[in-house]
């Protein structure tokens, strides 16, 4: 076997979780080593003492081999770990930990990237994922290589268990529809597979299942569900009449919806919708999470009855909000991830299909109607590539170049630029990729493209100077 260097794997730590190709990055003697560090990395930084750790694995047909090997790195660093024993929805992983009182999560999985990829999250035992500077305290550690080994009596033993079956009972008990509904469910061969159809058919839903057989291949759609990816459900709940479809991601924690004319909703929008009645609800709890890509419907909906608490973009930051603030009611993260204190502290995808079950149940408005009785603001996004090495410096250098130009500019994750009364920009640097991300909102599609191409030129001259 050939030497590997792993200061060339640094690469793998990401922002929020770890990932790479297997058989290239990412092998189970790569994965061994990333459990030593996560193991270390506990008891030395973290105060890990005789708490356990959990850990599970998505559909993956390498997940289960890379989950085996990570486990053994953890358990030879003196912890004891719970593990699942099969492949789990991200929703059943993180209810098991919290039921079984975790000090933290490690869950096998590459999200919705495509089947040769996979990796690894983290997270505490309160649900909230490890920050980007845990990640990197851990690369380090990997790639040092300075290990906690004890001796041969103090090391970790394994319990398999996972709470599968009583998440499925815990959340049917939790929803209740006034009036039956049919709805498509796109699990895309996914993990979602192993709950969500269970789930929904449980609370008294007409499902119509497609691509709900377990296939790490990925063999009808991407497991990233987006506009495109889901044109097979849109197509399939139009022709069957459904009240609404939805779609998830590879590893089930995120959920995308189809309103009944086949419309693809933006994360944000559903949130809005659920949001709304959900304030009726629960009078009490005024603050809504968003990040700062969201739209600015959010204002003008619900900002005369709520706290709009615009935050950084990114799931964890979303959770660990939702824990500091208990007057939250729910947390909507653009990219699909969302928060629902009342039911648990954790972001689960299955709760919004749930949810907007239960809220249609007691309307006699169809979804599309509720959609349509929204501003109407046109929303355009683009990532533009650029070398990890410069991109936190184009956007440091892009935010002192507008200042001048603009007024009011928001520097909380980026460049935010209110442009009048309606309409705003967003570029802000990937925490997962080599490229910068621009967003912009406006009251029409023609300002919305003019201020993307516009932007767009900023941001390109900018990175242009900085490669010269």
């Amino acid at each position: 076997m050939a030497t590997i260097n792993y200061n060339d794997l640094k690469n793998i730590f990401r922002a929020y979780d770890i990932r790479g190709i297997f058989n290239e990055e990412i092998t189970p003697q790569v994965h061994f080593r990333i459990g030593l560090a996560f193991g270390t990395f506990l008891q030395l930084e973290q105060g890990l003492k005789e708490e356990h750790v959990f850990i599970a694995y998505d559909i993956r047909q390498t997940s289960s081999l890379l989950a085996q090997a990570f486990a053994a790195g953890v358990m030879a660093t003196g912890i004891n770990i719970e593990y699942s024993g099969e492949a789990l929805q991200f929703g059943a992983c993180m209810f098991t930990a919290w039921q079984g009182k975790a000090f933290a999560t490690a869950f096998i999985t590459a999200s919705h990237l495509p089947p040769e990829w996979n990796g690894v999250k983290f997270y505490y035992g309160n649900g909230v994922g490890f920050s980007e500077e845990d990640n990197m305290r851990i690369r380090d550690i990997f790639v040092e290589g300075e290990f906690v080994t004890p001796k041969w009596n103090q090391v970790g033993q394994m319990t398999v268990t996972n709470l599968k079956e009583k998440y499925h009972e815990f959340l049917i008990s939790r929803f209740s529809l006034k009036q039956e509904l049919k709805i498509v469910v796109d699990c895309g061969n996914g993990s979602s597979c192993l709950s969500a159809p269970t789930i929904l058919h449980g609370i008294g839903l007409d499902i119509i299942p497609l691509f709900c057989e377990v296939d790490p291949t990925f063999p009808n759609r991407s497991s990233e569900p987006n506009e495109e990816s889901l044109r097979f459900l849109s197509e399939k709940v139009r022709s069957e009449s459904a009240d609404f479809g939805v779609g998830f991601d590879g590893d089930g924690d995120r959920a995308v919806i189809v309103d009944d004319k086949g419309r693809v909703l933006l994360a944000d929008i559903t949130g809005l919708i659920l949001a709304k009645f959900m304030i009726k609800e629960s009078p009490n709890l005024n603050r809504i999470l968003v990040n700062v890509e969201c739209s600015l419907a959010l204002e003008k909906v619900l900002s005369s009855y709520s706290i709009i608490d615009r935050i950084k973009v990114g799931h964890t930051f979303l959770t660990a909000d939702a824990q500091k603030k208990p007057d939250t009611l729910i947390g909507i993260e653009s990219s699909g991830h969302m928060v629902f204190p009342t039911v648990y502290l954790f972001d689960d995808a299955m709760i919004i299909p749930l949810k907007l079950a239960e809220i249609l149940s007691k309307q006699d408005q169809p979804l599309s109607e509720l959609v349509d009785e929204l501003p109407t603001l046109h929303k355009r996004k683009i990532a533009v590539s650029c070398p990890d090495k410069i991109k936190f410096k184009v956007i440091s250098e892009l935010l002192n170049s507008l200042q001048s130009q603009f007024n009011n500019i928001n520097p909380i994750d980026g460049v935010g630029i209110p442009i009048g009364k309606e309409s705003w920009v967003l570029i802000r640097a990937s925490n997962t990729g080599p490229k910068i991300r621009i967003t912009v909102e406006a009251e029409t599609e023609i300002e919305a493209n003019d201020l993307l191409s516009e932007f767009q030129g900023h941001l390109e001259a900018k990175i242009n100077e900085l490669l010269d």
